[in-house]
């Protein structure tokens, strides 16, 4: 969507002025409509691109990457989401409430973490166990053990897969809330700074009592 409304808006800003620039050259100064069109034409051009490349140049920035790693990362998430998908589709297979709980939570931990390197490319690389290892495995689990519980009929050696993948899938979820808060863990140190702050300017001011050991 971003893409879309990027090129959108580049095209918005360069036609008007290519236009400007050919309604002036032929009516104003006098140029033959085959010169007119052709210096309209890459006036335009022109802007489009280094409209482009002076927007990305400050996202880049923004994010304190380079242009190839963004593109690296964004190729990641590209990869990740598809991933996404094929772990919503374990939904539909899961039959008890139990089972279907821990779908839940493990959609709902992967997502989360999706979405923050996804808003913040640059936490991509708090994240790359998620990326390069876990997320695969959690797919691969839940695709096998949706697969296994869709069996209607389950002897004993189907029953015990069922038993070890969900045990596993439980470890895993443990796995993905750690690394979940290695996410965050930039912005826990920086609320913990701000308390400390916050905590020590009111003490300043005679606002709390110096005695008081409550915390706040």
């Amino acid at each position: 969507m971003r893409n879309a409304n990027f090129i959108l808006w580049r095209a918005l800003v360069a036609t008007p002025i290519a236009a400007g620039w050919g309604a002036l050259a032929f009516y104003q100064w006098g140029f033959s409509p085959l010169i007119t069109s052709i210096t309209s034409f890459t006036l335009g051009a022109v802007l489009f691109y280094s409209l482009g490349r002076l927007a990305n140049a400050r996202l880049y920035k923004k994010y304190g990457l380079a242009r190839k790693e963004y593109y690296f990362i964004l190729d990641n998430l590209k990869e990740a989401k598809e991933k996404l998908s094929r772990l919503q589709k374990g939904f539909i297979k899961v039959r008890s409430i139990n089972s279907f709980k821990q779908m839940i939570e493990l959609n709902r931990l992967v997502r989360r973490i999706f979405s923050i390197v996804k808003k913040e490319p640059q936490r991509f690389y708090e994240a790359e166990a998620f990326f390069y290892s876990h997320l695969d495995s959690v797919v691969e689990l839940s695709e096998k053990y949706a697969a296994l519980n869709s069996h209607r009929m389950k002897n004993e050696s189907v029953k015990q897969s069922l038993i070890e993948t969900q045990e596993t899938l439980n470890d895993l979820t443990k796995i993905l809330e750690n690394d979940l808060h290695q996410v965050l863990a930039k912005d826990i140190e920086h609320l913990s700074f701000e308390l400390d702050v916050a905590k020590h300017s009111l003490k300043k001011r005679n606002l709390i009592d110096p005695n008081d050991k409550r915390r706040l």
